[in-house]
């Protein structure tokens, strides 16, 4: 969803609240990827039947795609939370993240209706 149209629905702090809660949770699942990994490499051995360690690259692949996955999803969101937060305050009068979107790019302060361009 663009994030003009969730910030139209329910607000820019709940939004981005929204957003950081999000992308931490992507960030902790590319975490516990990691230490699946590593659990699964300290188990390793090359001496037992082929379908265990078969079994075991799997569990390695799958976390692998799943924590870089993960980790992407939770760079972009940051990145764009953090890049919306930072043009989240009205110019005029200098009030942050109360304003409603105008259009898909633009918002108005709720305080002196100034707008500005909010999204690229």
């Amino acid at each position: 969803m663009e994030p003009a149209d969730s910030i139209g629905r329910i607000g820019f702090r709940k939004w981005y609240e929204r957003q950081l809660i999000e992308g931490h949770a992507w960030f902790i699942t590319c975490f516990l990827c990691m230490i699946a990994i590593a659990a699964v490499l300290e188990e390793l051995s090359f001496r037992g039947p082929l379908a265990r360690l078969l079994a075991y690259g799997a569990v390695v692949f799958a976390s692998g795609v799943v924590g870089i996955y993960a980790f992407l999803r939770y760079q972009r969101l940051m990145t764009m939370a953090e890049r919306l937060g930072d043009l989240a305050t009205c110019t005029q009068c200098g009030t942050y993240g109360r304003f409603a979107m105008v259009s898909a790019h633009a918002a108005r302060c709720r305080k002196c209706a100034h707008e500005w361009r909010l999204i690229d």
